[in-house]
């Protein structure tokens, strides 16, 4: 069986998606359970999942109330009961008799299926349509009460909705409902609202973490974290899109798993007839002027609201902003954009050309020819291109180099493919190397780039990529001579320039000088002389007659490899700060794109890492969007090393390892800075210390030596000594380890020393303790200080030292260590009868030893750790458990937030949480209940149910107490 999108002759990929809207479903149980609660409205984009909630929640609440379920159709939205008619066969007589009639068949359809469930479901008290008010009398418990699910409950007739009002009105049934955000509820639905019986849940996309978890599950193995980001970023979150994207890439190959992890070619077409018909189904219903609209917003996004104002009008506008179609950029912007990527991709391709032709013609001449939006400029020069409009070659050029920044590397490519003239042809070329360096292709990239300084005609040529090429031999592994030679070259073009230009000599020199310094300076980061850094740096910044951009260049390359050489002699926390600063350097838009400000990225984090600034770490790979943007398809295995680097400084080895495994796989298709090595060191040595020999002898077997700067080679010697110490199952001093203690301390780089000494204390060698001590009172930053505190008591062996030493190194994060030190505080504080301090040290030991079972990977990346739901009293609480059970089973990591173990009645449910946040900041029952689109009386409700799992007296209570 084949469709649309699969090539002919192939079947279908069966790919079942995950149930992933757990926390959502936890609410909708959580509301009716409460009390005064009887409906709950789920607000929903098309695709986001509202129907499967009540597929889910049906499932597992027929086992223990009375289920019905109805689907609203427009075209039986003027039919009268029309939804009705799968519960009741003919009704005769008029419009009073076909309601009471409809009403009696719904109510013997309720007996019939509560007559079905198992007898302890069975009791519960009568109720009908004319049942007395709770005030009056006992009412049946929410949570037992039939539940009545409508999906498109805003294409259902007003004879229904009204009997269903009736019905909830009454205490008989609860009803759960979806509808689209843009359209109404039917009257008189939203009058359960102003009432006070209803809560609004407002369904969202899926955030980075939970699309990953999707396509986790989807697939049934690991994914990488670029994959993962690629179909987030395209579907926008919406689940359907996710759905088909990830099935047609694994049915076109462009997802395929390799090496244990699933990885995806970014530059493979995401178009298909599923897609488009998808997008199709939500656009139906718009006006033909709102259409118009999404057009040419879609041909040229993002444009000014007025410009497409003045063409199809306002109203159009608001049609499209109202069916959430576009969005503003951030305030105060008056840039209309897609509010979907798909949206764009499924919309241009929709277009026929000639269309396409006739919307250019009406808007360009409405835009500024020179928009300071650059995405802006990328898509019309774009859009030019695809209607074979000719465009020069200096804009040609500029599209090219911006798409090149955003990692478009396809379109870079195929802009820069275009340009002709000689004048652009050189700088063309380097932007074609830095699409394939972008894409991994070192070696094409190498090979586009070799002849550039040759064919130079002035020194702005002679500079143009230098830098790119000196990184993509580094990237390519080859030899530190071949950069010496690099700089050998510029120095004599820049002569033989300088000379065939007089009038400009002097800045052709001082340009081509300062290039080869900054080439020998990548030469001497290599090879870890760095106290041989400083006269070159010297030489860089004293360097004359260059433009101010030169300089700006010049100056944050000195600042970064500075950074460099602090880091490994001692000073990190100087390390740091002197990346910030290279960091905060503006450049012009060409130096931008060939000065790789990753190399920066990495010599921060190299800094953080050995300062043990954890957060600052993870603070520099969120400011660089290493996880979160394009750059995740060349960088993005960097930061599971670091991430991984982290726990095995923490004692968290198996955390450690999940994460390096993911990293070596992503590494081994792009590796610009060269860690596959310390990625690959690092998970043998964690193999080994968790015993999995097997595993740990392939990886020490797969390693091979990285040519990356000397901090990272450095590190990585460590790791690969430590493990093979560990597989040879070696008893005493470990020879490597200190060997390259030795070397670095030759060298001068204390830090470098101080890393080494650490892994052998690790791998129990106290030997090196007396050593470890002084070395590391000489490095900065917190890691030092609390290694120079625990070898200073383990050299005591003193009971309240080592107690301390343990405090310390657990809030440096280092719980390995710490637990060591609590571990040989604890007897030595009996002998010494000191109760305080045993019971400080024993309490210390137990919260340390929780931090080290915690599952932290699900933590770190963003998802809360995986736990059972709790018990089900009642028939909500069953919905829950019976959920949460199956799903956690599939491997679903979305949960609700908050989820973080206990009995159900002491966790706040994320409502809770946002009303009690609220109510801390100072506002009103009423403010929070207009903020969040709630009764007062729903508003009270939670609060009530707040403060008694809380154990508080009331609001003023809340202010201190974690709410999580």
């Amino acid at each position: 069986m084949t469709g649309p999108g699969t090539p002919a002759g192939k079947p279908r990929t069966l790919l079942k998606p995950p149930f992933c809207r757990e926390s959502e479903l936890a609410d909708i149980v959580s509301a009716i359970r409460s009390e005064g609660c009887r409906a709950v409205f789920v607000t929903s984009e098309n695709g986001f999942g509202a129907s499967t909630i009540l597929r889910e929640l049906a499932a597992v609440a027929r086992e223990h109330v009375p289920v019905l379920s109805l689907r609203g159709s427009h075209s039986l939205a003027k039919v009268p009961f029309g939804v009705m008619a799968p519960y009741f066969s003919t009704v005769d007589g008029g419009s009073a008799s076909i309601r009471m009639a409809v009403l009696r068949a719904v109510l013997a359809e309720l007996r019939r299926r509560q007559e079905g469930l198992a007898p302890a479901a069975q009791a519960r008290p009568e109720a009908g349509p004319d049942a007395a008010p709770a005030s009056q009398g006992p009412a049946p418990a929410s949570q037992d009460l039939p539940l009545i699910l409508v999906d498109d409950a805003h294409a259902m007739d007003p004879a229904t909705a009204e009997l269903i009002v009736s019905l909830v009105r009454s205490g008989t049934v609860n009803l759960v409902a979806t509808h689209w955000s843009h359209h109404r509820l039917p009257d008189p639905l939203p009058k359960l609202w102003t009432a006070g019986m209803a809560e609004n849940i407002v369904l969202g996309p899926l955030d980075q973490e939970q699309a990953h978890a999707f396509c986790e599950a989807m697939l049934g193995g690991r994914v990488l974290r670029a994959t993962g980001w690629h179909f987030w970023s395209l579907s926008g979150g919406n689940p359907l899109f996710l759905r088909l994207l990830v099935t047609q890439a694994v049915e076109l190959g462009s997802l395929a798993r390799r090496s244990g992890s699933w990885s995806v070619d970014p530059n493979a077409p995401i178009h298909s007839p599923d897609l488009e018909e998808a997008v199709r189904r939500e656009l139906r219903g718009i006006s033909k002027t709102a259409s118009e609209a999404l057009n040419l917003i879609a041909l040229s996004e993002p444009v000014e609201d007025a410009a497409i104002e003045e063409l199809v009008g306002p109203a159009a506008v608001r049609e499209l902003l109202d069916w959430h179609l576009v969005q503003y950029g951030a305030p105060p912007s008056r840039l209309l954009g897609l509010a979907n990527p798909i949206y764009g991709e499924a919309v241009r391709d929709m277009v026929p050309m000639t269309q396409s032709r006739r919307l250019h013609e009406q808007l360009i001449g409405r835009l500024d020819d020179d928009p300071v939006n650059t995405e802006a400029m990328l898509r019309r020069v774009v859009w030019a291109l695809e209607i074979g409009i000719e465009v020069p070659d200096d804009r040609l050029l500029a599209a090219a180099v911006l798409a090149s920044k955003i990692y478009q590397s396809t379109t870079a490519l195929e802009l820069a493919n275009q340009i002709r003239g000689r004048d652009h042809r050189l700088r063309a070329t380097v932007v074609r190397a830095r699409a394939h360096y972008n894409m991994g292709d070192y070696q094409g990239a190498l090979a586009l780039m070799e002849s550039t300084v040759q064919e130079s005609r002035n020194h702005q040529e002679l500079l143009f990529g230098s830098l790119l090429r000196a990184s993509t031999r580094s990237a390519l592994g080859m030899p530190v001579d071949a950069l010496a030679g690099d700089a050998a070259v510029l120095r004599s073009k820049g002569e033989e320039l300088a000379q065939a230009n007089p009038a400009e000599a002097e800045a052709i020199r001082g340009l081509s000088e300062s290039g080869a310094l900054l080439i020998e300076l990548m030469m001497l980061s290599r090879q870890g002389h760095y106290s041989a850094m400083e006269a070159p740096m010297a030489g860089v910044v004293e360097s004359e007659g260059m433009s101010e951009s030169a300089v700006r260049l010049n100056r944050a390359m000195v600042l970064t490899m500075d950074s460099e050489r602090l880091t490994a002699q001692g000073f990190p926390e100087q390390g740091m700060a002197r990346a910030a600063e290279a960091y905060a350097i503006e450049h012009e838009e060409d130096n931008d794109v060939f000065f790789l400000p990753e190399t920066i990225l990495l010599r921060h984090l190299a800094a953080a890492m050995c300062c043990g600034d954890w957060q600052g770490a993870a603070k520099v790979l969120e400011e660089f969007s290493l996880e979160d943007g394009p750059v995740v398809f060349s960088f993005g295995g960097g930061a599971n090393v670091v991430r991984g680097m982290a726990f095995l400084r923490g004692g968290k080895v198996a955390d450690g390892l999940d994460l390096l495994l993911a990293g070596v796989d992503a590494l081994r298709l792009s590796d610009p800075q060269q860690l596959l090595g310390l990625c690959t060191a690092m998970a043998a040595y964690a193999a080994a210390r968790l015993g999995r020999w097997e595993l740990a002898e392939q990886l020490a077997g797969a390693y091979v030596e990285g040519t990356g700067m000397f901090v990272v080679l450095s590190h990585e010697r460590a790791y690969l000594a430590a493990a093979r110490y560990l597989l040879r199952h070696d008893a005493g001093t470990p020879v490597g380890l200190v060997a390259l203690a030795d070397a670095a301390l030759a060298e001068g780089s204390t830090t470098l020393e101080l890393n080494a000494l650490a892994l052998a204390l690790e791998l129990g060698d106290e030997s090196v303790v007396p050593r470890l001590e002084r070395v590391a009172s000489g490095v900065e930053g917190q890691w030092a200080r609390a290694l120079c505190g625990y070898a200073r008591a383990l050299g005591a062996r003193d009971g309240q030292l080592l107690a301390a030493a343990g405090e310390a190194l657990a809030a440096a994060g280092l719980f390995g260590f710490a637990e060591r030190a609590l571990a040989l505080s604890v007897p030595l504080l009996a002998g010494a009868g000191n109760e305080e301090d045993l019971r400080r040290a024993r309490e210390g030991l137990r919260k340390v030893a929780e931090r080290l079972g915690m599952p932290e990977s699900g933590r770190v990346r963003g998802t809360t750790p995986k736990t059972p739901a709790a018990t089900a009293g009642h028939a909500a609480a069953g919905h829950a458990a019976a959920a949460t059970a199956r799903h956690t089973a599939g491997q679903t990591a979305v949960k609700p937030a908050g989820h973080a173990g206990g009995p159900e009645s002491t966790r706040l449910t994320r409502r809770e949480r946002e009303v009690a946040t609220l109510a801390v900041d100072g506002r009103t029952d009423r403010e929070i209940a207009a903020q969040l689109n709630l009764s007062i009386r729903t508003v009270e409700g939670h609060l009530y149910r707040v403060y008694a799992k809380l154990g508080v007296g009331g609001r003023e209570d809340l202010p201190g107490i974690p709410l999580e």
